[in-house]
């Protein structure tokens, strides 16, 4: 081939590649400028760098305390949300959990975050208020329940809090991606038709007069309400839960109602070692009470519904509801 027809075809090619580079650099300009940004995007609003804003399918991060509250999350945002669960481990003490630098990390990046709040999980509180960023807040015990702080945490044992969680994910949810709305709302109603076997138990054994139960630290409270059910130590229950040892009255009660079987059951949290409370159940076993045995935290491989579910079963028993 000639030298200028090789200068010709080189001329030719540098001016396709340059009018092609042209053409993609416009189409990427035009994507852009006509994407529109996710509606829960606080930075894009506070940041001249259009380019950090999430593109509308990206997925909603969320934050969870607690497995179990993640759990609500998960079902009520299917996949349009990235949910994480900071404690998941039933072994982990959630008062005196210690937040580590990627649990730091995920909620500065969270855009929505649930935990129990007054006064339970303090630490993601703090993590909240270091944030820069601006997020959607779910504190189920203060917001769904109307607790506040110094009122027993365990909110989680009130049959209605989980519902009213998905209720409250489906319409914080649909704020953050209003395109989704409605499936939102439908997994919320999934979710809550899936308990409708708590639901049911908790309907059956709720006793028609106050019965008297015993209990080893307030993590049942709740639902020991929901069942119209008389928790006959408060006093020893609460001391035992702030580690401290009951007083001497309140022992020599709590042996007195047991010895002349005034209670139905006894309901202890199986994850506290304390040797009154040993002693009190070995009393309780003693006199063919029947012991119901709870946690304060979800066990491993189990969800909220099997975790209430086997432990409503055990005290059925012992009420003798059929």
């Amino acid at each position: 081939m000639k030298a200028n027809s090789k200068a010709k075809l080189v001329t030719l090619s540098l001016t396709l590649a340059l009018s092609m580079t042209f053409i993609l650099s416009g189409c990427g300009a035009s994507s852009n400028s006509n994407a529109s940004p996710k509606p829960n995007d606080s930075t894009s609003a506070t940041t001249s760098d259009s380019s950090t804003a999430p593109s509308p399918s990206a997925k909603i991060k969320i934050v969870a305390a607690e497995n179990f509250l993640g759990e609500v999350a998960t079902a009520v945002g299917g996949d349009r949300v990235n949910v994480t669960s900071i404690i998941n481990n039933p072994d982990t003490d959630p008062h005196s959990f210690e937040p580590t630098a990627d649990t730091s990390k995920a909620v500065s990046d969270a855009q929505l975050v649930v935990y129990t709040g007054i006064g339970y999980d303090e630490w993601i509180q703090k993590l909240i208020q270091a944030s820069s960023s601006s997020k959607t807040l779910i504190a189920v015990g203060s917001d769904l329940l109307e607790k506040k702080d110094g009122d027993n945490p365990h909110v989680w044992y009130d049959p209605t809090s989980m519902p009213k969680l998905a209720d409250a994910l489906a319409d914080k949810l649909a704020k953050l991606d209003p395109g989704q709305a409605e499936a939102f709302k439908k997994r919320a109603l999934d979710y809550k038709a899936s308990l409708a076997p708590l639901q049911d138990l908790v309907q059956k054994l709720k006793q028609s007069s106050p019965t008297d139960i015993a209990v080893s630290e307030p993590v049942f409270a709740y639902m020991a309400e929901a069942l119209n059910l008389k928790v006959v130590n408060p006093s020893f229950a609460k001391a035992v839960e702030e580690e401290t040892d009951p007083a001497a009255a309140d022992i020599a009660d709590l042996q007195n109602q047991i010895k002349g079987k005034k209670i139905k059951a006894f309901v202890q949290n199986t994850q506290v070692d304390n040797p009154t409370v040993k002693n009190m159940v070995d009393l309780v076993t003693a006199n063919q009470i029947p012991v119901v045995h709870v946690t304060e935290t979800e066990p491993q491989g189990k969800n909220y519904l099997q975790w209430m579910s086997e432990e409503l079963n055990e005290l059925k028993k012992g009420l003798d509801v059929k």
